[in-house]
């Protein structure tokens, strides 16, 4: 895999090797990524933030929208919902569950991340806003033209709310020299970083070139059209996804412990030490 592996930059190759691998794993995803206790919980933390921002009779745009999770839950609560993927199968499953849910206020378009602008000639501007899910702006290597669509679509006001790969993560500092790995600890400071795009066995050697970026780093993109309305750190005292299984082994301590980091989650400097953040960018005016 490793010498067959494509750089992380916007090449049609690279764009294929990603695509491919949602691809294979389209079938699985409910069941396994969608499915542990990190990515429940980081699922219910996304979740909730939507509820509270989109009403019914909005309009937004989902870049990265997997199985379509987030989209069928925000349709069928009366949100107008335009959803993108890079994987074509991906997105004629959401179409499918979709048509069965008789929801007509979810639409769904194969598109890369970079390439969300491309909505304006079909749906217009003037979007409530968008969101994005689950890392998936690390894996595009156009992270600039996801900032210049993005803005492209939302009004005034609007708001950007993603999940992105943190580019540092405290647990990770903490726990692998505990167990005598301590370069894993601060891997993420690397530059590219291949990570398998799943925990199923059968595809897990799958890998995709993912950049990581710090919650600075990742608002400069956004600076000329956006402001940080709000940032969350999400599993920064426990485990992230690759971790998962430790969780289930310490069930009560980890509940504890969550109770602790849902209180810190919002406040400096714990927002920025997750391995994982959710930026919450409002649209400014023009």
């Amino acid at each position: 895999m490793s010498s067959t592996l494509p750089a992380f930059d916007a090449s049609p190759e690279y764009y294929r090797h990603v695509a491919h691998g949602y691809d294979q794993i389209t079938t699985t995803y409910d069941d396994v990524e969608a499915a542990n206790w990190v990515g429940r919980r980081l699922r219910r933390v996304m979740q909730a933030a939507l509820f509270r921002t989109f009403h019914p009779g909005q309009r937004v745009v989902e870049i990265g929208c997997g199985t379509g999770i987030e989209a069928i839950a925000l349709a069928q609560r009366g949100v107008e919902v335009v959803a993108t993927d890079l994987s074509e199968d991906m997105v004629r499953l959401v179409r499918e569950k979709a048509a069965a849910k008789g929801l007509t206020n979810l639409h769904a378009r194969a598109l890369a991340a970079h390439e969300v602008g491309v909505l304006r000639e079909e749906f217009g501007g003037g979007f409530d806003g968008a969101y994005s899910h689950g890392g998936v702006l690390n894996m595009d290597p156009g992270i600039e033209d996801v900032a210049t669509g993005v803005a492209r679509l939302i009004r005034p006001g609007g708001r950007f709310l993603c999940t992105v790969v943190n580019q540092t993560s405290l647990f990770e500092a903490l726990f692998y020299p505990l167990v005598l790995r301590p370069r894993k600890g601060y891997r993420r400071l690397g530059r590219d970083i291949p990570i398998p795009i799943t925990r199923h066995e059968g595809f897990r050697k799958y890998v995709v070139p993912t950049r990581f970026y710090s919650p600075r780093q990742f608002v400069r993109f956004f600076d000329d059209g956006f402001r940080l309305h709000r940032l969350e750190g999400l599993q920064i005292l426990l485990p992230p996804w690759n971790l998962s299984d430790w969780i289930d082994r310490l069930d009560p301590l980890a509940r504890a412990v969550e109770a602790i980091e849902t209180r810190i989650a919002d406040r400096r400097p714990f927002n920025s030490w997750g391995s994982i953040f959710l930026a919450d960018l409002e649209r400014r005016a023009p």
